[in-house]
């Protein structure tokens, strides 16, 4: 039994699907149920029952979920133990929700380390939902994190923002709009990426407060995995443009809101409660005045 295979099967139990936890893993359906088979044979047992709606846990499944879930903490808690002790080594580690180090952060930290040779800025990504978590259990001294931030917890500071936009065929007539009302949204089929991204969360909760009520056709757990259902004809999607540019889909096009509140906000954070170490600190004001609240415009 490898780690792996824990990690593949925690993550099945979680999206109860193998179209959800494959895209949430970034591999294939196919090989994440040759790694479930694999581990099925190895412990000679049936640890879930496919349905065409999904998974449920067998009773070995259900023994195997808890026994897993406390060996992948244990491994968090080594890492961790690790990374908090290469602090000493003028490390700096920053949670970062996913994105943020391709829209603007690793310029920001090569430029920073430039100028201060001393430090040497780590930062991982996790999905937008548990950044927050990150920094609160002391995993990581900052946070770039999409808003809303609990600010009673934490002290944040706008950083970037980049508007939100919608996706569909080039031959669909959305297309022919150069702004998107929301309201048309209510008879599409849309697709987006699902509750561990705030974005979504944001965009469902800005058009209720318009009184458009949007229930998605397709919650997926990767960006990347609404352009392919869009380009396969099952809808249009949630997408933010840089991600649409990167993936250069001649057959795609994308289209902004109409709308001011619509948009992807970054912010970095701290905990209030927290003393920061020199290079944090220092990594805390030079991205505050750096950025200057960038916006990447429409």
């Amino acid at each position: 039994m490898q780690l792996q295979q824990l990690k593949y099967f925690s993550v099945l139990c979680e999206k109860g699907s193998f179209g959800k936890a494959a895209d949430s893993l970034r591999i294939s359906q196919q090989g994440l149920s040759m790694a479930i088979s694999r581990l099925e044979d190895e412990l000679s047992c049936q640890l879930f029952r496919r349905t065409s709606k999904g998974v449920s846990l067998t009773s070995d499944g259900e023994f195997l979920k808890q026994r897993a879930s406390h060996i992948l903490n244990e491994l968090d808690e080594i890492q961790n133990y690790f990374e908090k002790r290469d602090n000493v080594k003028n490390v700096i580690r920053v949670a970062g929700c996913e994105g943020v180090l391709s829209e603007f952060a690793a310029a920001l930290i090569n430029e920073f380390e430039n100028s201060n040779p001393s430090y040497s800025v780590h930062i991982r990504e996790f999905k937008d939902v548990l950044v927050e978590g990150k920094v609160s259990a002391d995993n990581a001294e900052l946070g770039l994190g999409l808003e809303p931030i609990n600010e009673n917890q934490f002290e944040c500071h706008r950083v970037f923002q980049q508007p939100m936009a919608l996706l569909m065929r080039r031959d669909d007539p959305l297309a022919s709009y150069e702004r998107i009302p929301v309201e048309m949204l209510k008879s599409r089929p849309v697709i987006m990426v699902d509750e561990m991204f705030k974005s979504s969360t944001n965009f469902i909760d800005e058009c209720r407060r318009m009184n458009v009520i949007i229930e998605p056709k397709f919650r997926v757990g990767e960006i990347a995995a609404v352009h392919r259902l869009v380009r396969q004809g099952e809808g249009v999607g949630l997408t933010v443009a840089s991600v649409s540019d990167s993936l250069g889909m001649p057959d795609m096009v994308y289209r902004y809101f109409i709308g001011d509140n619509f948009n992807w906000n970054v912010d970095i954070f701290k905990k209030r409660s927290s003393v920061l170490s020199k290079g944090a600190r220092l990594f805390f004001e030079y991205v505050k005045s750096s950025t200057a609240f960038k916006v990447k415009p429409l």
